[in-house]
């Protein structure tokens, strides 16, 4: 933990420009590969082999062995199949309407405490904020805006969520990479005190659902309440068993839309304040979408419709993804090629920052060229040189939701605010961090525009 996991597969891609290379988790030997062909077998070609993550999941924390991120098969096949219907374009469509009421509250927060009492902003914090005051309406049906100086539920666990400490990077560290040891201590994927919140905020919704018995609720509470009644679960299971998966998709759906997005947005702004060039061809995109549909804030059909927003954020997310590698446990014997063969047990990683930063397919990777995905449709993997979100079955299943929320955010600020830089160009990694997270502040200066 003196660096972070993140910059650990960025040197580790630098000393062994190779295939695959192998490393050592403590005494548990692990096999790193670092090819877009190698990364499409484990993840899709024979994903047989490869259905479960090496992360640590154990009985005794079931917020964190029971989440879609987490759990293993064959729960994970069903809970996938059941909880796909949450993320259609159709559902998309009524959130985005939320995210852009969220987006100009993010507007006015920034006129507020940023541009009128010149204050220094923690972009990380504030894109955090934002992202609260969406999920809390996505996962709970509630409208509160932390971003309006209102007291937000979601914002009391979230909060928690994106402070990097060292206990809090010692848990994850040996939770994602020292799963043996994660056991012995009996480590949670989430805090004490933000699952008993989580709990008594999701039941007490609950209550409120039953007395109200309004079938109207578009949120994941609601798909959840009725996937209760259909989930198959093991002949044995107990009661307790469909609850506690309920509760797991909301917390692990909570902590994946905050962190990530609020990252990439970060890391985006912080470019476009050293790139002024690109940020005014961004600017022109939006303001010309804006003239044309002659709006003021846009829907979710003309944010798509924002190719070069679209190029920005993808190409933030190739040199800055959130999620340096991708894991997997080998199931069952499995040849890789002629010379190694992978045995049962063992985890594989794919390292995502070797295949980002592969100068074959991206020349001079260290550079921020938004421009390199202009061509780009929204799944497009580029031949899995390209995977912020995961690739094959396990892909992550709210990649349409965090893309639309980034472009949701970033088109109105872009609109409202010039961006200059605030703090150095080059941004080291949080050592505590498994996720990518700045060491220190990262910071622009906003001018209105």
């Amino acid at each position: 933990m003196r660096k972070s996991f993140w910059e650990y597969c960025f040197e580790l891609k630098s000393r062994h420009p190779r295939d695959y290379v192998g490393i050592f988790l403590g005494w548990q030997p692990a096999l790193m590969v670092q090819t877009p062909e190698l990364a499409k077998k484990i993840l899709n070609k024979d994903f047989l082999y490869f259905q479960d993550r090496f992360l640590y999941s154990n009985a005794t924390d079931p917020l964190g062995c029971l989440n879609l991120f987490t759990v293993k098969n064959p729960i994970w096949k069903n809970m996938r199949h059941e909880l796909s219907p949450m993320f259609t374009a159709m559902r998309l469509k009524i959130i985005t309407e939320l995210m852009n009421l969220n987006a100009k509250e993010l507007v006015l927060k920034i006129k507020r405490d940023y541009v009128d009492k010149k204050e220094m902003v923690d972009l990380k914090e504030l894109f955090s904020m934002y992202t609260s005051d969406t999920v809390a309406y996505s996962v709970f049906g509630i409208r509160v805006s932390v971003l309006n100086d209102q007291n937000s539920p979601l914002w009391f666990i979230t909060s928690h969520m994106v402070k990097w400490t060292f206990w809090r990077g010692l848990e994850f560290t040996l939770i994602f990479l020292m799963p043996a040891f994660a056991s012995i201590l009996r480590l949670k994927f989430f805090s004490e005190e933000a699952t008993e919140y989580i709990k008594k905020l999701f039941w007490k919704v609950v209550e409120e659902r039953n007395k109200a018995k309004n079938a109207n609720y578009k949120d994941l509470v609601n798909h959840l309440l009725s996937l209760k009644e259909n989930v198959k679960l093991p002949v044995d299971a107990s009661s307790q068993l469909a609850d506690d998966i309920m509760l797991a998709q909301v917390a692990v759906f909570i902590l994946g839309s905050i962190e990530t997005s609020s990252s990439t947005l970060s890391y985006c702004l912080h470019e476009l304040a050293y790139h002024p060039e690109e940020q005014e061809m961004l600017y022109d995109e939006i303001k010309k979408a804006v003239n044309q549909n002659d709006i003021e804030i846009m829907d979710y059909n003309n944010l798509m419709e924002l190719k070069y927003l679209t190029a920005c954020l993808h190409e933030t997310m190739r040199k800055h993804p959130p999620v340096p590698y991708l894991d997997r446990l080998c199931q069952k014997e499995y040849k890789l090629d002629d010379h190694v063969t992978i045995e049962k047990g063992l985890p594989v990683f794919i390292n995502v920052l070797a295949l980002h930063y592969n100068d074959e397919y991206f020349p001079d990777p260290e550079e921020w060229r938004p421009q390199r995905f202009n061509s780009c449709s929204e799944g497009d993997n580029l031949n899995y040189n390209f995977l912020p979100f995961g690739e094959g079955p396990r892909f992550c299943i709210g990649k349409r939701y965090g893309m639309m929320q980034m472009r949701a955010a970033l088109a109105q600020v872009i609109l409202n605010y010039k961006v200059e830089p605030a703090v150095p160009y080059a941004v080291r990694s949080d050592p505590y961090a498994v996720i990518l997270a700045p060491k220190n502040k990262l910071s622009v200066k906003f001018i209105k525009r």
